[in-house]
């Protein structure tokens, strides 16, 4: 992975307050230090949501947000899973074109793209685990280069200790407790020469679940195929994209659990993908201290996927202008 990834940010933030039971109004600032009260619920309870969406320059020279609204619908679920205000997506949205189009030079050329971070937490000071009175909304952009540098391929290997989701849980919300809960497995994993962990569900450790960061796809006969969405899956954007890009290109998808334990032999590929690797290919996974795949970094199916997504998000088709809104 690239250390610098999400280190720098452009020079203004949106800043808006929730309070007496509803939003106030947006305010564009430099971006800086926020001011909490060491009470904050969002600090002590967890009560903190967040996105991640990117914007990307187009062959003309304008700025393009991908998929925008899906990404704002899904912060108001996760919010709402939290016990927290829904966003106002329509309005949010404005916001972040205004902010955008503020700091508009700072968008880099392909193939860097804007990250942009939407974060909602709770600011009100009580040691009180009960919905909060009060809540702020900071989003800011970071210019940002490849998440994972892997042209050969990530190296994944099963979490068998660990679980990421259960359930019943929050495991399909964008909650900042999801992540720190799944570091130590991580580093463990990269201890070991891995790049990510590949997490199982929680009741038998059988079935794949979803990858670090990202949603999973295997390859067989020709399918994809992906774990169908629970509430222990995070449901992805970008995941989205590629099932429907998939099937623009005639190949079939299916949802449906992949077993740790059977039909690893007729597995031709392994992808992975999500808002900051885009398609990633996948050349080992192990399990238990066995491979159960080992191929190409990108085989047929995995390039002509990541290629699509690429085309799309940069603007050099014409296929699906729906998920492109321009902001200048």
């Amino acid at each position: 992975m690239t250390h610098d990834f999400g280190k720098k940010t452009t020079p203004h933030m949106l800043v808006q307050r929730w309070e007496e039971g509803h939003w106030l109004e947006a305010e564009l600032r430099p971006y800086g230090p926020l001011s909490l009260d060491p009470l904050a619920k969002g600090l002590h309870y967890g009560q903190s949501v967040f996105e991640g969406m990117k914007a990307f320059r187009q062959p003309d020279g304008s700025v393009a947000l991908f998929r925008p609204k899906d990404h704002l619908d899904r912060l108001a679920i996760s919010a709402q899973r939290l016990c927290m205000p829904a966003v106002e997506v329509d309005t949010l949205l404005g916001g972040l074109r205004d902010l955008i189009a503020l700091d508009l030079d700072h968008v880099p050329a392909p193939p860097a793209s804007l990250y942009i971070r939407p974060l909602l937490f709770s600011d009100f000071g009580a040691l009180v685990p009960e919905p909060s009175a009060t809540h702020l909304l900071v989003c800011m952009l970071l210019p940002v280069g490849a998440y994972i540098n892997r042209p050969d391929g990530l190296r994944l290997k099963t979490e068998t200790e660990s679980v990421r989701a259960a359930p019943g849980g929050t495991g399909s919300t964008k909650c900042g407790g999801n992540y720190a809960g799944a570091l130590q497995a991580t580093m463990r994993a990269k201890a070991e020469g891995f790049d990510e962990v590949v997490w199982l569900d929680s009741g038998e450790h059988r079935y794949l679940e979803e990858v670090g960061t990202m949603n999973l796809f295997c390859v067989r006969g020709g399918r994809l195929i992906t774990p169908p969405l629970s509430d222990t899956i995070l449901p992805g954007i970008t995941r989205r994209s590629v099932i429907a890009l998939a099937h623009d290109r005639g190949i079939e998808v299916v949802e449906e659990c992949i077993s740790v334990h059977e039909g690893w032999g007729d597995i031709q590929e392994v992808l992975t993908c999500g808002t900051a690797v885009g398609v990633q290919g996948v050349r080992e996974l192990s399990h238990g201290g066995q491979p159960l795949f080992a191929g190409k970094a990108m085989g047929p199916v995995t390039l002509r996927i990541a290629e699509a997504l690429h085309d799309v998000r940069f603007g050099q088709t014409g296929d699906h202008p729906e998920w492109r809104l321009k902001i200048h």
